[in-house]
């Protein structure tokens, strides 16, 4: 997996909000290293669950789930395999798993816990409504306001990666690919398409933009970090698949606000991710119109 010269940089700001600054990471090789596995892993999995996506049978959530109702066969299993092949292999790593995975990191306050979700977008992948994928992230510190070390997304038969200030990269899934360097760059696309909950959606037509409603979170961020989509506008989210994949647009050149102020995290309420020219706009109109309160979207 390609990876840029070392660097502590942050990626691109908005006038109107305080961009996200990325982490420094104290052993950038090993958190490479680590990472190639976990990609390599996903990899796989999300290749093996398009070859079972057909026969992939729905089943009620179990108790100790995160989130949503819609759980598969394919959900469960993907989880286990990734939570013993990280178990093996970072015996002293901690994971968080939607469908229900909880182990913590051997150092509490410093070791790294593997935040995933099996199959982000289930109802679309139980029903083939949609694009999902299989996420994977690395985070560091407290519970209390993790920071994000690495990710990967396998979508579509698409790898997308990043290391914290290391740069973000896609590459065609299969072994003798060759990743292409994801840079955000330039104006921003007029009237191209911009993500949010239902909610907002008027509201974003209104501004000139394409809306379109969340579905697979993690896929629609990727689009975002390959300059597919413009931005998205979320209220609530969890880092499972927003706030790890938005590393890979920060790390692109793209701009990752939180609303509230505060540094970027993975508890972070609210966030705008952006082409960088479209940053300021998308900032204004979700300070406008994303509510204060309520439900995640």
């Amino acid at each position: 997996m390609a990876t840029a010269p070392s660097s502590t940089g942050s990626s691109a700001g908005s006038s109107t909000g305080s961009s996200a600054e990325i982490p420094v990471i104290a052993d950038v090789e090993e958190a490479v290293e680590a990472l190639e596995f976990v990609a390599a892993l996903v990899t796989r999995l999300g290749e093996e669950a398009t070859r079972r996506q057909s026969g992939a049978v729905e089943q009620r959530k179990p108790a100790a789930a995160l989130t949503g109702s819609v759980v598969t066969d394919v959900d469960l299993e993907t989880e286990r395999v990734i939570d013993d092949a990280l178990r093996e292999r970072f015996p002293a790593d901690g994971i968080i798993g939607e469908e229900g995975a909880d182990r913590p990191p051997a150092d509490p306050e410093h070791g790294r816990t593997w935040v995933v979700d099996p199959i982000d977008g289930t109802l679309n992948y139980a029903r083939r409504l949609g694009p999902w994928s299989v996420v994977a992230s690395a985070w560091r510190g407290p519970r209390e306001r993790p920071q994000a070390e690495s990710v990967a997304v396998w979508t579509g038969g698409y790898l997308y990666t990043a290391v914290a200030g290391q740069g973000a990269f896609v590459r065609v899934a299969s072994a003798d690919a060759e990743p292409r360097r994801l840079r955000l760059e330039g104006p921003a696309e007029a009237g191209g398409v911009v993500r949010a909950g239902a909610g907002v959606l008027g509201a974003i037509k209104d501004a000139g933009w394409l809306p379109k409603v969340v579905e697979s979170s993690a896929a629609e961020v990727v689009s975002i970090a390959d300059g597919r989509v413009m931005g998205t506008l979320r209220h609530g989210g969890d880092r499972r698949d927003l706030h790890g994949p938005a590393l890979l647009v920060a790390e692109a050149g793209g701009a990752v606000v939180p609303l509230d102020g505060e540094p970027l995290s993975g508890v972070s309420r609210s966030l705008v991710l952006a082409h960088p020219g479209a940053a300021d706009s998308l900032v204004a109109l979700a300070q406008a119109t994303l509510p204060v309160e309520g439900p995640a979207d």
